[in-house]
């Protein structure tokens, strides 16, 4: 849309978008006459979200997000039912008992019914019983429904309320910020210093509701998870194990002190070996056989033997008794070191030195030697069954250890179970301690900042503003509404639009005339004469828009024209009588035939004799005779040929030979020939009389919309082959045309 003619638009209804600002203002400002004086009294609590003074039982840091829903949460509480109703209870009480209630009933609220079946004694009791209890009233019980709507005449109750306060928060603040206004001062200041009592109060008890709730989930979660540790722990004793860990440690301990024990006994029992070997040596030297050595062999009985004897005996089985324990009893390993300490005393005590040599001394005995090589030989076989001991303990601890393993993933499926089972119940307990900690030392951290005064003066009024937007209000709606009316009339009403939409060439525009008890002739011909001046220029534009059309027409060089349409109503049939006025008027004689046979209005405007379909050579009379004879002179130099009219076309009514097809026999009596055809979209009586003449003018409404039949009509104007001289905008609005 092309937005300098919507301008001149909007520019041509001036008046009327300024007549409806100006009016909608007028009805705000008489409507905002009786408007009361409001007060606004506000107060402010730190919430401590964001900034806390109190100790802390940990170092977190401020989460600015939770800070943002925890103030979210507490204006919903301080805005909630819960609380507002607590508040309206407060106010009931006050004015039930203080001397200067803030509100009183009228006159007429005090004729109600409601207002003579309530009871105020038992409603004030009703009433602080809330206040105490923190519990609303209920729209379900009929006697407080009737203490809901009495409320709602003081205007104390929830939506009421609503209305009158507002609670946000201050901006980049830890505060909170409680507003109220009224038509009463002291009634302003009273809800906001009450309000944040009711709402501490009300937070605390839910708080500590739900802290309770809390603390016995978490107990009862504690509780539980002891109970499945404990079912695990009876389960790994049952198998046998206490703690696996530690019992496979104990054992891989043991058999690494088994195994070192071994090596040691291992390497005296080669070193014995050797002594003997170089007590045998010795022997040799002094000159006696070597005795046998193992089990079979044979000492030689001295004084001390005996007791040698008993001595090692005791030490061999001190020796014994250690191992069989594990190695892990000290007091048999004193006893044995102890009985080894006095042997080998014995041992000294009773041998002389006989050095390192492998030679005899000359004063070592013989008897000695001997004694020396029995007592070798009996070390031996004690390291040997010793050593065979030793082993036997090491295989029956790794036999021990492989049965362990044996147990498989069940085993260790319980081992992990059991571990699991102790964490869970350790955090658990973490949690509620904690949760008992914060519980025991949580204090509330709102606190009053700003109590609320009463206001002096009251709010500035808005009422010009309201009167402001509303005529800004008005005069935007009635813009919009003209915009939009505009923007979805798609009618062809200007030249510019019609050239967008239609795409036909445009050799006339015909601007509207109301023709109502007007004779066409005369405002043709000038001769209709008024006062109004508009309706003068209505005229001659009219005249001269028929001027142009008569121009083109004449310049054309053709003679024989087809007047056709789209649609019905386009305005033809006044077109060729305005058209043949207009032409006569330059001395050209003009013959006008009726072929709109569907619709002759033609015939019975111009009262033309119906004789179309009856005109054919053969009657004894030539065609142009006949048309002379028939022809009706309607005006001056205007003659009419009518039709009977009918649902037929031109073939099928008219003789082989007809009057259509000797038009141009009739140029030396008439200077134009004019033929009107009916609409195209439900017609095709104009494709088969386009055959018959020289041009084809198209007629356009501006009020009517081009359609999707109306553009598979208008190819007929492209099929012409040059007989289509252009198209006649009729009925156009001067005032859009000077808009756009």
């Amino acid at each position: 849309m092309d937005f300098l003619y919507l301008f001149r638009i909007l520019l041509k209804r001036k008046w009327l978008i300024i007549g409806t600002g100006v009016l909608a203002a007028a009805i705000a400002y008489v409507l905002t006459m009786g408007q009361p004086k409001k007060y606004r009294s506000f107060s402010q609590f730190s919430t401590g979200f964001t900034v806390n003074d109190e100790v802390k039982l940990t170092s977190d840091n401020v989460d600015i997000y939770t800070a943002d829903v925890k103030f979210n949460n507490v204006i919903v509480t301080v805005t909630s039912p819960s609380v507002m109703s607590l508040l309206g209870y407060s106010l009931m009480i006050h004015d039930f008992e203080d001397p200067n209630p803030f509100r009183s009933l009228s006159q007429k609220q005090m004729q109600t019914p409601l207002y003579r079946h309530i009871d105020r004694d038992q409603a004030l009791r009703t009433f602080k019983e809330k206040l105490e209890t923190m519990t609303m009233l209920t729209s379900f019980k009929p006697e407080e429904r009737d203490l809901l709507e009495y409320m709602n005449m003081y205007g104390y109750d929830y939506n009421s309320l609503m209305k009158a306060i507002y609670v946000n928060r201050v901006q980049r603040t830890d505060y909170v910020e409680i507003d109220a206004v009224s038509e009463i001062p002291d009634l302003s200041a009273y809800m906001v210093n009450n309000l944040f009592p009711e709402f501490l109060r009300y937070y605390r008890r839910v708080r500590s509701t739900r802290s309770e709730e809390s603390l016995d989930t978490l107990k009862s979660l504690m509780d539980r998870k002891k109970q499945d540790l404990d079912a695990k722990n009876d389960q790994l004793r049952s198998q046998g194990i206490l703690d696996v860990g530690e019992e496979n440690t104990s054992k891989l301990e043991t058999i690494m002190n088994l195994e070192t024990t071994l090596t040691q006994e291992q390497g005296k029992q080669t070193q014995r070996q050797y002594d003997l070997e170089k007590v045998n040596k010795r022997l040799v030297a002094l000159g006696g056989a070597p005795a046998t050595t193992g089990k079979n062999a044979k000492t030689t009985p001295t004084g001390n033997n005996d007791e040698l004897v008993i001595l090692r005996n005791a030490m061999n089985d001190a020796y014994k008794a250690y191992i069989s324990s594990g190695s892990s009893d000290p007091a048999l390993k004193k006893k044995y070191e102890t009985l080894q300490a006095e042997y080998q005393q014995k041992i000294a005590a009773t041998q002389p030195d006989f050095g390192s040599g492998t030679s005899a001394d000359p004063g070592e005995s013989k008897a000695a030697l001997l004694d020396k090589k029995s007592d070798l030989e009996t070390d031996i076989r004690a390291g040997a069954d010793n050593i065979v001991a030793i082993q036997d303990k090491i295989n029956s601890i790794k036999g021990n250890l492989a049965k362990d393993a044996s147990k498989g993933a069940a085993v260790e499926s319980l081992i992990r179970d059991a571990e699991q089972a102790n964490k869970d119940y350790l955090t658990a307990k973490q949690h509620y301690n904690d949760a008992v900690d914060i519980t025991s030392s949580s204090v509330s951290n709102f606190r009053p900042i700003i109590s609320g005064q009463p206001a002096i003066n009251p709010e500035p009024s808005k009422r010009l503003l309201i009167v402001g937007m509303a005529g800004a209000s008005a005069l935007i709606i009635t813009v919009l509404v003209i915009v939009l009316v505009t923007y979805l009339d798609s009618s062809i009403k200007t030249p510019v639009i019609f050239s967008k939409t239609v795409g036909l060439k445009m050799i006339s525009m015909v601007n509207f005339m109301n023709l109502r008890q007007k004779d066409l002739a005369e405002i043709i011909t000038n001769r209709e004469t008024t006062p109004d001046d508009l309706n003068n220029k209505r005229h001659n534009q009219f005249r001269e828009s028929l001027r142009k059309l008569r121009h083109e027409v004449e310049s054309s060089g053709k003679k024989i024209f087809l007047f056709a349409s789209t649609k019905k109503g386009e305005g033809k049939t006044t077109l060729i009588q305005a058209l043949s006025y207009s032409l006569s008027m330059s001395k050209k004689r003009v013959l006008i035939i009726d072929t709109n046979f569907c619709n002759n209005d033609l015939t019975l405007q111009l009262n033309a004799d119906p004789i179309l379909e009856k005109i054919h050579p053969g009657q004894g009379q030539t065609v142009l005779g006949q048309v002379r004879n028939a022809a009706k002179e309607v005006g001056p130099s205007i003659f009419a040929i009518g039709s009977e009219g009918g649902d037929y076309t031109p073939s099928e009514i008219l003789p082989r030979e007809n009057l259509l097809q000797h038009l141009r026999t009739l140029g030396d009596d008439y200077d134009y020939i004019l033929l009107e055809g009916p609409p195209l979209n439900d017609f095709s009586d104009s494709r088969e009389l386009a055959q018959y003449v020289d041009g084809v003018i198209a007629i356009f409404s501006a009020r009517h919309i081009i359609k999707q039949i109306d553009m598979q009509s208008m190819s007929f104007f492209h099929e012409l082959n040059g007989k289509f001289c252009g198209a006649v905008l009729n009925m156009v609005n001067l005032d859009d045309v000077n808009a756009s």
